[in-house]
């Protein structure tokens, strides 16, 4: 199965959430096939709340929603037929990510939102009204930036001089065409 995979990090409320709703919905409405996987960084955590991160995903079309912490993790895959019999539960289960049930798409891309040091490209996200932004600079999250969403002209400034792509915030349309962009220019993972 191949598929591509993307971090999205940022301080706590520099909109990863809300960008990634508007991102999920728009690749959804481009036929793509979006997973999602959500950082939690400490033991113990609610899971498919309403409201919480995890819920918020699969509420903007996301067909697997991982939520992982130090001491569990956490899955819901969308189901495209009404109810699976045990045996197709326990195989989905038994193949979980390294393959796909009967009569599922495969995933064409994972959302990641956290992971500063899992590897991935990343799109780092910078908030003006985000008081933890405020001395925070650019690249500091540990992954290759391959582009940055920001509202602070300071860190624009940044990004141009390092030739990163800056996007502005509430324009998931404009990342989507990039997002495009690079599946078609970067190996699969």
């Amino acid at each position: 199965m191949t598929f591509f995979a993307l971090a999205f990090v940022g301080k706590q409320n520099s909109g990863k959430t809300v960008l990634l709703e508007q991102l999920i919905a728009e690749l959804t409405s481009r036929n793509y096939n979006v997973g999602t996987l959500k950082h939690h960084g400490h033991e113990g955590f609610d899971f498919d709340v309403e409201g919480k991160d995890s819920w918020r995903h699969a509420e903007a079309g996301s067909r697997f929603t991982v939520i992982s912490a130090p001491d569990k993790i956490a899955m819901i895959r969308q189901l495209d037929a009404p109810e699976n019999a045990l045996a197709t539960l326990a195989a989905m289960i038994a193949i979980s990510t390294a393959g796909e049930a009967q009569g599922t798409r495969p995933l064409n891309i994972i959302l990641v939102e956290g992971y500063r040091h899992g590897g991935l490209p990343t799109v780092e996200l910078f908030r003006a009204d985000n008081p933890k932004d405020a001395e925070r600079e650019l690249g500091g999250e540990g992954n290759e930036i391959i582009a940055v969403v920001t509202d602070i002209p300071r860190i624009k400034a940044a990004a141009e001089e390092q030739d990163v792509p800056c996007f502005p915030f509430n324009s998931p349309t404009l990342l989507a065409d990039y997002i495009e962009l690079l599946m078609q220019n970067m190996p699969s993972t």
